[in-house]
């Protein structure tokens, strides 16, 4: 497997006269076959004006240079109605954030793995926590232009932020200082609630709509504060029925009105970029 930083800037050699004829200079990936299909070389500012060489004309990728069988296997961007669709699509995988099917955010994309035999992605690596993670293919559903949705490794996501929840520094030391402060009989309601959080087999009543989702993991408290000053382009209709305007920026007041998951979801799915 061969990252993609790896691959570009290569140079491109042709067997049949033994010259370099290019530097690679970004890739076209396919998100439907998971598969890296065009390299480009020559790219000038208007993608339309670049020249592309398909995968599938590659004889070999390797550490010092990528080769093909002669230049005539370049092909203009403009001539070739495929590249152009990827292009269109703009699926660039580097820098999208990570989701399971289960709806959590759990890192950004910072590697992708090609496998050099036969342009397919092999996997992903992405960052959380602070921590480097690879999801394989297989566990891949979609590539898409902003979000990468994968299976999710554990099969437990409940229990999983649960455990975020029980290591947030602010709930447990109010909870212990209540204790102490009191020997009321509060104080043995407080230590059976806390206990009943503690135990995982324990069934919880089910949170009402439109209170603030207290589970949001470690990723998605940072992608809540990434928000600040940033813009959406369409209006969204924040948890508490405010609306947050296209354009608008957000402000550490209209964050703490994003009390649910789908509503992070929908404002990361719509931030401006830069």
């Amino acid at each position: 497997m061969k990252p993609t930083r790896e691959i570009i800037g290569l140079r491109i050699i042709s067997i049949s006269d033994g010259i370099q004829v290019g530097v690679v200079k970004d890739l076209v990936l396919n998100p439907q076959g998971k598969t890296l299909d065009f390299i480009i070389i020559d790219q000038p500012t208007d993608y339309l004006g670049a020249k592309v060489i398909a995968f599938k004309d590659v004889l070999g990728l390797g550490e010092f240079a990528i080769t093909i069988p002669h230049p005539g296997v370049i092909q203009d961007v403009a001539q070739n109605i495929e590249a152009q669709n990827l292009l269109k699509q703009d699926t660039r995988v580097l820098g999208t954030q990570v989701l399971t099917k289960k709806g959590q955010l759990i890192g950004e994309v910072k590697e992708v793995l090609i496998d050099e035999e036969t342009g397919l992605i092999a996997a992903c690596l992405f960052e959380s926590d602070d921590e480097t993670h690879e999801v394989g293919a297989e566990q891949i559903i979609t590539l898409g232009k902003e979000l990468l949705i994968v299976e999710g490794a554990s099969s437990h996501p409940t229990n999983d932020v649960m455990e975020f929840s029980l290591q947030d520094p602010i709930q447990t030391p109010v909870a212990i200082d209540l204790i102490e402060e009191t020997e009321s009989a509060r104080e043995i309601e407080l230590v059976t609630e806390l206990d009943f959080v503690v135990e995982p087999e324990t069934t919880q009543e089910p949170e009402p709509v439109g209170e603030r989702e207290t589970g949001f993991n470690l990723f998605e408290q940072r992608q809540l504060q990434y928000f600040i000053d940033k813009v959406v382009e369409k209006d969204i209709v924040l948890d508490n029925g405010e609306i947050l305007r296209a354009g608008e920026r957000i402000t550490s007041n209209v964050v703490n009105q994003i009390m649910t998951r789908s509503t992070l979801m929908e404002v990361t799915s719509h931030l401006q970029k830069n």
